[in-house]
């Protein structure tokens, strides 16, 4: 007998000697003998049988950011920027086939990223980064160095001109491009946030030479001071432009904000303004970039350190400007001549070229000083393009009472005709010869252009209401008491300026000639010499101008409230026939044939359009009753 010992281990010798190929074989189900396998008789998609979901259609037609991530390998930082850089963003399909939680984009936005060549340089970032912390991890920091030199760069001019066929997209996209400048050259440098030095710099240079085209150019348009910061509209190439420009206070960064996609658009805007502004400087036939003067810029005057070189081409410029103004004076005269001179086409260009020259001349021949306390930015930068001949400031000074470094004059000059200052009286010394004004004197006069009465804005008396020349009153329904001041001075301001020089032929020179000085600052000058020649003091005559404008301006108001009176005495008509009396007998007013026309056209309506009427009317209604109730708020404010 054999031991069971050896029977075991020869049965388990002989299992692991069995062929190596059977073992590496997969799992086959063999037909068993005697039974066949039925074939699935599966048919192609058509219309009557349907087709798999998600792969015609709208469904088809959108791809999922997930989806996109994978066909592009990239990862989904990257993703952002690169679609902030091409202009590409997230759509919102009707049919969302993969669920209403995914962020949706459309397959030919992602076939257009696909073939980017920015693609390739994100992946050599990819791999310079990962060799760079792979040498700091070893501790080599020679190499590093050295690798960090030859780290791979890259420009967005291609995409510049590619989002931009033409320079006239480029400018009417300038809106969020110079407050995204403004907005970063107010910051300060924080390394947790991610915000370097070099964005900061170059976007408060970008912004400074906008700035400085704008002052140039005199193509400012309006201007307000609102809590948010200071709104500026210039005109440039027949299209407004409109940005906003933080107070200089300390900014508080919000921890929600992602500054990373922030950076990545001030990125774009960088190079997008940087061709605007070379084109810009070409057209004026000036070099770019700009030169700066040391001085200045140390003294963080930041506009005027560049104003050196454009003094330079100053002569070359006053000549430019006289030729674009003679071009537009033929086309104005053209206009009249083939529209007419009553026509409504030469009447509006004619009211536009006349307000672009009172902005234009607004501060000219003034020699204004800039108190500490006033925000230099801004102010300097309404003054200039108002044309303002020069303008000194405190910032900046070593002692009180002195001028701050690169200041036009010094404080004490005798030649100052008008100083800004936001503090009441008894805290500075008043000097005899010049007016005192608060900031907001200079933002009202700009939107009006002309110079407004010093009485109202005095240091220490409280100002009257800024309204924004953004907002148009007769549209929205109700007109402020200060607007309807200001359109009848600035009409009695512009009607003495233009009778006085009228032609025999019914044209005034400020119609037909826009480039030349204003009319009325001629008429003042000889006013002034009259009065000097008949004995009378120039500080006299400035205080009896002022009794005059002061007067003027109480009978302009006096005449406003018995306007307010009359209208409130009148008896109003009611829109709508009261219920009662038309339950007591009274037959209903029958409606007009407009009225008529409206309503059938309203039961025609499908019931969406109707609804979206319904949302119109409504909010008609409470824009209405809002303006009721802010007039009858006025007189009941002018009745006390």
């Amino acid at each position: 007998l054999k031991p069971k010992g050896l029977s075991f281990a020869r049965s388990l010798r002989g299992k692991s000697r069995r062929p190596a190929s059977r073992i590496a074989m997969p799992l086959i189900n063999y037909k068993k003998p005697g039974k066949s396998v039925k074939k699935k008789n599966r048919k192609k998609p058509d219309k009557i049988h349907g087709q798999k979901k998600g792969k015609k259609g709208e469904a088809a037609a959108y791809v999922t950011r997930a989806r996109a991530l994978s066909k592009l390998q990239l990862s989904l930082a990257d993703f952002r920027r690169l679609c902030i850089l091409k202009g590409v963003y997230p759509r919102d399909p009707k049919k969302k086939a993969y669920g209403a939680d995914k962020t949706y984009y459309h397959g030919k936005d992602i076939k257009f990223l696909s073939h980017e060549p920015l693609l390739n340089k994100f992946a050599e970032m990819k791999i310079f980064m990962r060799r760079f912390k792979r040498l700091l991890g070893r501790k080599e920091h020679d190499l590093a160095r050295s690798l960090e030199k030859r780290r791979p760069d890259y420009t967005l001019h291609h995409l510049v001109r590619e989002r931009y066929p033409t320079f006239n997209d480029a400018v009417a996209d300038l809106d969020d491009a110079v407050s995204m400048l403004a907005l970063f050259q107010s910051l300060s440098v924080d390394q947790q946030r991610g915000i370097p030095k070099d964005a900061i710099n170059e976007a408060t240079r970008l912004y400074q030479e906008f700035k400085l085209y704008v002052i140039r150019s005199q193509t400012l348009r309006k201007c307000f001071a609102s809590i948010k910061g200071y709104y500026f509209q210039a005109e440039i190439l027949g299209q407004t432009v409109t940005w906003l420009a933080p107070h200089q206070f300390a900014q508080d960064l919000p921890p929600e904000v992602d500054f990373r996609v922030m950076l990545t658009f001030l990125e774009f805007y960088r190079s997008l303004v940087k061709f605007v502004n070379f084109r810009l400087y070409a057209d004026l036939g000036l070099a770019y970039p700009p030169k700066r003067d040391a001085g200045k810029d140390a003294g963080a005057s930041e506009v005027a350190a560049l104003e050196v070189e454009m003094r330079e081409s100053g002569c070359a410029r006053e000549e430019q400007i006289k030729q674009v103004q003679a071009e537009d004076a033929d086309v104005v005269t053209g206009v009249i001549a083939d529209f007419g001179e009553q026509s409504t086409e030469a009447q509006e260009i004619q009211r536009q070229e006349a307000e672009k020259t009172r902005m234009k001349s607004t501060f000219r021949g003034l020699r204004l000083f800039i108190n500490r306390e006033v925000p230099l930015k801004p102010i300097y930068f309404t003054l200039l393009c108002g044309g303002a001949s020069e303008v000194g400031w405190e910032r900046g000074a070593s002692e009180p009472g002195k001028a701050g470094p690169g200041s036009a004059f010094e404080m004490d000059n005798e030649h100052i005709t008008h100083q800004i200052v936001d503090r009441p009286p008894e805290h500075f010394q008043m000097r005899p010869g010049r007016e005192y004004v608060q900031p907001q004197w200079v933002f009202d006069s700009f939107n009006l252009g002309c110079l407004l009465p010093i009485a109202p804005y005095a240091p220490g008396r409280v100002p009257p209401p800024h309204l924004s020349p953004f907002v148009d009153d007769k549209a929205e329904g109700y007109v402020p008491r200060q607007r309807e001041l200001l359109d009848r001075f600035a009409a009695e301001a512009v009607g003495s300026s233009t009778s006085s020089t009228a032609a025999p032929g019914g044209t005034t020179e400020g119609a037909s000639a826009p480039g030349e000085t204003a009319p009325n600052n001629f008429d003042k000058f000889s006013e002034e010499l009259k009065a000097e020649k008949g004995g009378v003091w120039h500080s006299q005559y400035a205080e009896e101008q002022k009794k005059k404008q002061a007067e003027h301006m109480e009978r302009a108001a006096e005449e406003l409230e018995k306007a307010e009176v009359e209208r409130s005495r009148e008896p109003q008509a009611r829109p709508e026939v009261d219920m009662a009396e038309t339950l007591g007998g009274e037959p209903a007013p029958k409606p007009t044939e407009e009225e008529e026309e409206r309503l059938r056209a309203k039961a025609l309506m499908p019931k969406k359009h109707k609804r979206l009427l319904q949302r119109i009317d409504y909010t008609a209604k409470r824009k209405s009753e809002a303006n009721a109730a802010l007039l009858k708020k006025r007189r009941q404010n002018e009745k006390k």
